[in-house]
């Protein structure tokens, strides 16, 4: 009796132990979503790159396991101007029983990178993603940015999508980087001013399925990563990017840090740009009239349009509401171009977008009432811009797609 005791007692041993290393063995859930936030920060916005991973650090401590945050960070701050690449992973302090985040290095470079260079940029992509191949794949943009126009065009602080000192990262250039880094990403978020606009999102069509960003400027500091990844954090799938994205305008309209600057946000859908686009030529050459009109009356015609830019940083003639420019089209117009007007309003490129009331910072002031979400550039009114330069930015507008296709005789 004692003999079989003994037996059961030591396969009981045997089972629990087997359990507990079964259980042990049992590899932990991994991410299903990467974003990799490229601060291209060797410029005036130096200063905010670690503030903003400080707030990325706090956010990740409260957020879902379902992440990994990669940022990829080049600044010019004394002694810490070295590009680095390197993820913050969420871990758990064995002593304090305490959720803790540890900065992992993927890559310390070793000498200074123009961080605008396409090729630089595809290599940090490829190193990200080939390492966290997930099933989401995000990027973020932080810079200074100005959509489509041509870097060499500005004065003041205000630069393209991208800067990194004197160079500049080009709209194209963007595009060609990812291309060659060889993954498509599922959504690129810009904190990076005037990048909420009909360009750029046909211009990354192909290479993400979603842009998320702001129609206006953005204020330095940037989006608000203490709610905002906490958001990204909860998307699991392809399935809920969409709904995950407009969470983040929901949360970026509600966030406080904003308040006696204002704000825009919009989330727009790449793969419509290009339908948007045509339907955008189509009216275009059935309003010859009203273009012929908008060119020569432009100053006057300017002002009954939403604008997004401000006359004191040599921003407000590029950029207009796009819904704006289409009713101005059709006011008096044809059949035809009302019925181009009805199927561009169909064309649901604007998924989600908030804004405040009226943005402003420093002397000047927008009125936000006409806007519906997405901006765009109108080439008839290049010749308000600073310094007349209106040939030039034709022959820029010319080398984005959109501006192929509106363009187009």
């Amino acid at each position: 009796m004692r003999y079989i005791q003994t037996l059961l007692a030591c396969l009981s041993l045997i089972l629990v132990t087997s359990c507990w290393k079964d259980k042990k063995d049992e590899p932990e859930p991994q991410p299903t979503h990467t974003l990799l936030v490229y601060m291209a920060g060797d410029n005036s916005l130096s200063s905010y790159c670690n503030e903003n991973i400080n707030l990325m650090n706090k956010a990740l401590l409260n957020s879902a396991d379902n992440i990994n945050l990669v940022i990829y960070k080049d600044n010019r701050d004394r002694g810490d101007a070295l590009p680095s690449l390197f993820q913050l992973k969420r871990g758990y302090d064995k002593r304090t029983h305490r959720a803790k985040i540890d900065t992992v290095y993927l890559e310390r470079y070793e000498h200074e990178l123009n961080s605008c260079d396409p090729e630089v940029m595809a290599k940090v992509v490829r190193r990200t993603f080939s390492q966290f191949d997930t099933e989401v794949k995000g990027m973020e943009m932080w810079s200074h940015g100005m959509s489509w126009v041509p870097s060499d065009n500005f004065t003041r602080s205000t630069r393209f999508i991208g800067q990194d000192d004197n160079h500049f990262m080009e709209l194209w250039d963007l595009r060609r980087a990812i291309e060659n880094s060889g993954y498509k990403l599922d959504y690129i978020n810009f904190d990076a001013c005037f990048t909420g606009m009909a360009e750029v999102a046909y211009e990354l069509d192909g290479v993400c399925d979603y842009i998320y960003g702001p129609i206006t400027e953005i204020m330095g500091f940037g989006f608000p990563y203490g709610s905002m990844l906490q958001v990204l954090s909860t998307c699991k799938n392809k399935a809920s990017v969409e709904k995950t994205l407009s969470a983040c305008v929901d949360d970026f309209s509600k966030a406080n840090i904003y308040e006696g600057f204002g704000y825009t946000i919009t989330l727009l859908k790449t793969a419509n740009a290009a339908p948007l686009a045509k339907a955008m030529a189509k009216l275009r050459k059935t309003s010859t009239d009203k273009l012929d009109q908008l060119k020569a009356n432009a100053e006057e015609l300017e002002k009954t349009m939403q604008h997004y830019g401000r006359d004191c940083v040599n921003t407000r003639y590029y950029f207009y509401d796009l819904y704006d420019y289409v009713n101005y089209m059709i006011d008096g117009g044809s059949a035809e171009a009302k019925a181009l007007a009805a199927e561009i309003s169909n064309i649901n490129v604007v998924v989600a977008y908030a804004n405040s009331k009226e943005f402003a910072e420093g002397r000047e002031t927008i009125d936000l009432k006409g806007c519906k979400g997405i901006g765009v550039s109108i080439p008839e009114l290049f010749g308000l811009t600073y310094r007349n330069q209106e040939e030039r930015l034709n022959k820029a507008y010319k080398l984005t797609k959109w501006g192929q296709t509106v363009m187009e005789n």
